[in-house]
């Protein structure tokens, strides 16, 4: 949905991530890169390994993939533009300089190696050296080193991007030669990892050329030339017969087997529940929940869900202000609502029950949360009353000084969501009002604090979204602390989180981090959609990333 994605990426000042490189000379030893990922990723009918195409084994076909329409870019130039679903077609066409796998692994792709200096400053990685963007310009150092400083450019506006690589620490991009390049900060920047498995590599010649409009005319050095454009309607994207490609992005070598994709803009849900029927497409990515139950029993069919990591659909509470700076109170809230029961009740299940600040897809997710604020509307009951809110007999809503504890919930979409959590406060005596707003108007509400829950959603492997909601200090525009919460300790261990490049060091902080929001009842966290990737059994080869709505296309192809 765009409006998740505008929430979630577009203020997003945060996201995860790392850098890449390698040592001059001598093939480096590369930086340990295997992360323990939360969950395996669902995959539909594996390519074997190594699969190479024989004369007797037709590997193409044209992929048509119907996706809703508020997921069509405002650009197509991923340095720039802010949303998810720019991120994946752009890779399609530009392959990043590592790539974070299925499996929650940080591989060299254009890069061959890399080693970050002891204090963690520094990144050197070396690069592959037959490979050219699909203009015919040399990938290589220079071309690196022109990505990063445009991206880093305040004229380029890549907010987000450039965060993810960490603007705010860069210091310069230096050409060691040809194929060796160092990216030097002046503090570590652990998130970069996730940023450069995301940011994709552009031609500099194309760039150039094109201008502003070169998100029009995307040159990279993926699997695909992105060939039409027609707004509002579909992308076009063709296989470039020159592709060098292989592990780990894809199971075989050279280009992919796909000939064609072809993205079209859906406006209608239910016309996206019935499009693989009618023949119109042949993959629906985010079929909506209500059609799943076809599909699933339909043996034509297969479903691949992608489970997203982050914080999923949960919504801040606003602790500067009363009655929810009183912690009693903000605890009864915790437990006067159960997750699986509104998965089950409002999504049939094809949910998932979030139960903290981060959903388990996520690396370092704390289980404790799955124990606390267990369903208890009487424990509600009891926290309000020890606060001093009083049931009035006549109305079933508590009072406190002759004014009756009413909440506003401000929300970009799910509004049953919104309703469901209405009935089941209004059980413990609050009143709870609805308030579905534009992305924009949400965003000034939430930075004056015109609000009491509050939808607040970012989406990345990594856990720094904690820091970008937690930290107080990040309570400005473009911020996201829209809760006012200030507590000296959370402060103290999320900003270490930004400077350690220790990843399992990180992850005992971010734990921590967990531990205080959850104590604290900092949020109301509920459910998340995963990404449902529907198609006919004849798509092969099909793979998720452990970021759930990234596609994998280069093993994908349709048997006739």
């Amino acid at each position: 949905m765009k409006t998740v994605r505008f929430i979630t990426l577009l203020l997003a000042v945060i996201l995860i991530a790392s850098l890449i490189g390698a040592a001059c000379g001598p093939t480096p030893t590369p930086v340990p890169t295997k992360l323990p990922a939360p969950s395996a990723p669902a995959t539909a009918t594996p390519v074997p390994a190594k699969a190479t195409a024989t004369p007797s084994v037709t590997r193409g076909g044209n992929l048509i993939i119907a996706t809703r329409a508020a997921n069509e870019p405002a650009s197509m130039d991923g340095q720039v533009d802010p949303y998810l679903d720019t991120w994946l077609f752009n890779s399609w066409v530009a392959d990043p300089l590592i790539l974070l796998t299925s499996a929650g692994e940080y591989k060299p792709m254009l890069a061959t190696g890399w080693t970050l200096s002891p204090d963690g400053k520094t990144w050197t990685f070396t690069l592959r050296k037959d490979v050219k963007f699909q203009d015919g310009t040399p990938f290589n150092a220079e071309a690196v080193k022109f990505n990063i400083d445009r991206l880093m450019d305040p004229a380029t506006h890549s907010a987000l991007m450039a965060d993810n690589v960490g603007v705010s620490a860069f210091k310069a991009t230096e050409v060691v030669d040809e194929f060796t390049v160092k990216i030097i900060y002046n503090a570590p920047v652990p998130k970069a990892w996730w940023g450069f498995s995301i940011c994709p590599m552009w031609s500099p010649t194309a760039v150039k050329k094109y201008g502003k409009d070169f998100h029009q005319n995307l040159v990279g050095t993926g699997a695909f030339k992105m060939t039409e454009w027609v707004k509002g309607n579909y992308l076009k994207f063709v296989k470039d017969p020159n592709y060098k490609g292989g592990p780990p992005l894809q199971e075989h070598t050279g280009p992919a087997y796909l000939d064609s994709i072809t993205v079209k803009f859906v406006g209608e849900d239910a016309v996206l529940g019935e499009i693989l029927k009618t023949g119109e497409a042949n993959m629906v990515m985010e079929m909506p929940a209500q059609s799943l139950a076809f599909y699933k029993n339909n043996p034509a069919f297969q479903i691949v869900p992608g489970y997203q990591p982050g914080t999923a659909m949960q919504f801040v509470m606003n602790t500067g202000k009363p009655p929810l700076d009183d912690i009693r109170v903000r605890q009864a809230l915790r437990y006067a609502y159960d997750q699986d029961k509104i998965n089950q009740t409002l999504y049939d299940g094809y949910y998932v029950a979030v139960k903290g600040p981060l959903t388990k897809f996520t690396r370092c997710y704390w289980k404790g949360v799955e124990d606390a604020y267990k369903y208890d509307p009487e424990k509600s009951k009891s926290l309000l009353e020890e606060a001093g809110w009083k049931v009035n007999p006549r109305t079933g809503i508590r009072e406190k000084d002759g004014k009756p504890l009413a909440l506003n919930i401000v929300m970009l979409h799910h509004q049953e969501l919104g309703e469901y959590l209405g009935v089941q406060f209004r059980a413990i005596g609050v009143d709870l009002k609805v308030e579905v707003v534009p992305g924009p108007v949400q965003l000034e509400r939430a930075l004056n604090g015109q609000f009491d829950l509050m939808y607040c959603r970012l989406r990345s492997f990594e856990p720094d979204d904690l820091y970008a909601i937690w930290y107080s200090k990040n309570l400005k525009p473009g911020g996201w602390a829209w809760s006012r919460f200030q507590n000296d300790k959370l402060d103290e261990i999320l900003l270490k989180t930004q400077s350690i490049a220790d990843l399992e060091e990180r992850c005992k902080l971010f734990t921590e981090a967990q531990k205080m929001i959850t104590e604290f009842a900092l949020a109301l966290p509920t459910v998340d959609n995963p990404i449902y990737f529907v198609m006919p059994k004849s798509v092969k080869g099909v793979k998720v990333g452990v970021f759930g709505g990234w596609l994998f296309v280069n093993d994908i192809y349709i048997e006739k």
